[in-house]
Formats: structure tokens, sequence, C-alpha cells
């Protein structure tokens, strides 16, 4: 996996600069995230655990597909490519669904993001082809298991507990 650099941007969200990942977190820069709910046609909703030795969030529940927007994309471009790399998923029709802005610490790292969050609706047969390095489980959760999920926000990553307070509460 390559280490490419991430877009940066202003208070605003317009682009000014990029940075890797690890200045981006030491200096509190602001990031951009594409984020995926994908459901299926029962309004059953996918998520991913993420891999136990991921720096950021290891072994917690989080959306679809999740990701930074990588230097010269855009959101859209963004959480294309992260649908393909994580879960395997290609040539679908995102709906934004969500557009928020979070400042949190985790551990030492300072992360200040603006969140677009999209929606695309796959078949509950749909065969997901999760790439072990990045997710070590993807599995369907019912609206109201996934509402459960908030009770226990150990077990979430700060931008899954956004969108479903924001997209399912």
């Amino acid at each position: 996996m390559s280490k490419a650099l991430i877009q940066i941007v202003d208070e605003n969200d317009n682009p000014v600069g990029v940075a890797s990942l690890e200045e981006s977190q030491s200096k509190g820069l602001i990031q951009q995230i594409s984020r995926v709910m994908v459901e299926d046609e029962k309004g059953n909703i996918l998520l991913q655990k993420r891999a136990a030795h991921k720096k950021l969030f290891p072994g917690r529940w989080d959306n679809s597909a999740a990701g930074h927007v990588d230097e010269g994309e855009d959101y859209v471009k963004a959480a294309f490519r992260e649908m393909a790399e994580e879960i395997g998923l290609r040539n679908v029709q995102l709906k934004e669904a969500a557009y928020f802005y979070t400042s949190f610490t985790f551990k030492d790292m300072k992360l200040n993001q603006f969140q677009r969050v999209y929606k695309v609706q796959q078949p509950s047969g749909t065969k997901f082809n999760p790439d072990p390095d990045e997710v070590s489980e993807v599995r369907w959760f019912s609206k109201a298991e996934l509402l459960s999920l908030l009770e226990k926000p150990e077990n979430l990553t700060v931008g899954l507990a956004e969108t479903i307070k924001r997209l399912y509460s």
C-alpha cells in the first residue's frame, strides 16, 4: 500500500495543500474523509470491522467503507477507491447522505475532519471481498442492532458513531 499524500483543507473545506497522514494527525491539520454506508433491500446496513493492527481505531466497527481523500481526488473518487480497496465493491451508484465536521483526539493524534457520507443499495446476497489488511469482518446489521452499537462507543469509530446519529437515529 502506497503512502499517498492526503488532501488538506481550510475551515471552509477548501483545498490548501497536501500532507502525509502522520503530519496531518500530529499537527491537527484538517482532512477530508469519505464514508459509504451499504444498505440492502430490507434496510439492513453493512459494517466493516477494522483490522486489529490498524493504528487508528483497531478492531472497531466502521462504516461499510471509509478513508481519506488523497491528493488529486475529491470525496466521490475517494469513496469509490475505498469501496474497491476495502470490500471489493465496484460499479455502484452513490447518493450523498450527510456532510459534517468532527474534531477529536485519539491517543496522540489530533483529528480534524470534514466527513461526507454516501449511501449505496446492494442486494443482501452481494458477495463482498474484504481486504484482510484493512478489514477483519463485514456484517449486516438491522437498524435496531445498529442503534444498539451506540451504547458501547468504545467499539465504534467516531465517524461511524456520528453517521449512525445523523442518518439512523
